[in-house]
């Protein structure tokens, strides 16, 4: 599987990823830390770190999480999500118009992906200040301006931007037509995800224009799954470890069979 921006590695962008074999252990893991304390960016980076084998061929740890790019993450994100079985098909909106609520049908599987730009994961601007080299923002960016309680523009660039030719750099000396510049600049070299979509009321057909978050896998509840634990564990006496070894296809199947054996369908 290819990312769609990757890590630069010698050079040359490494893309390959791949995630670990879910298991209970897994499932549980990334539901505590997904509920644990930190900014979003820092949980997002312990949950791909937990999850991923590898990037690149190199293991995965935080740091490295960190060092990919946001869409990266969030592409990674929703591969996690499809993989715990989590992707919601359908999708439930009040219009802002007629106050009713519809549904509409969008497996987040289907959305478009952009792939990332000639000269990844830099861009060259021309300021007011001279030529500047611009690196797109990575997780760690993210993190560290979220928890300085800083996070806009001019936060982000003072880490990313480095001069080319300009003896005297002030990043806060960047005015809105830099980072202007500077934005198209990184839009046409990143990577995307699709994180907004277009949808009509059924009611009344006005547009509404609905948010689609790439971290959806965040809301899993480790609740859920210890009381998938305790109805195996009663039912057939296996220990937790062995219910959590089991992949979740496999519990899901014995969950079947223990409502069938009690009367119960779905």
């Amino acid at each position: 599987m290819l990312l769609p921006g990757g890590l630069l590695r010698a050079g040359a962008l490494r893309r390959q990823f791949s995630f670990r074999e879910p298991d209970g252990v897994l499932e549980l893991e990334l539901a505590e830390l997904a509920r644990g304390r930190g900014s979003l960016p820092r949980k997002v980076s312990r949950v791909l770190a937990a999850a991923l084998e590898h990037v690149g061929g190199a293991p995965v740890d935080g740091v490295l999480a960190g060092e990919l790019c946001v869409a990266d993450r969030q592409f990674l994100m929703r591969g996690l999500e499809r993989l715990l079985g989590l992707e919601r098909p359908w999708h439930t909106v009040v219009c802002g118009a007629c106050g009713e609520r519809f549904d509409f049908e969008l497996p987040v599987s289907r959305l478009p992906v952009k792939q990332a730009g000639e000269g990844f994961p830099f861009a060259e601007v021309e300021t007011g200040q001279g030529r500047v080299r611009v690196r797109v923002p990575a997780g760690a960016d993210q993190e560290a301006v979220v928890e300085e309680g800083r996070m806009d523009a001019h936060a982000l660039l003072a880490r990313c931007a480095e001069p080319l030719d300009a003896s005297t750099w002030d990043v806060t000396r960047l005015d809105a037509a830099d980072v202007q510049r500077i934005d198209e600049a990184l839009e046409a070299v990143s990577p995307a995800v699709v994180t907004r979509v277009r949808a009509p009321c059924a009611a009344c057909g006005d547009v509404r224009e609905v948010e689609v978050d790439p971290y959806g896998c965040l809301s899993m509840d480790p609740e859920a799954l210890l009381e998938e634990v305790h109805t195996l564990a009663s039912t057939y006496h296996w220990s937790e470890r062995d219910i959590l070894a089991l992949p979740r296809h496999r519990r899901r199947r014995y969950l079947r069979l223990v409502e069938r054996g009690a009367g119960v369908t779905t």
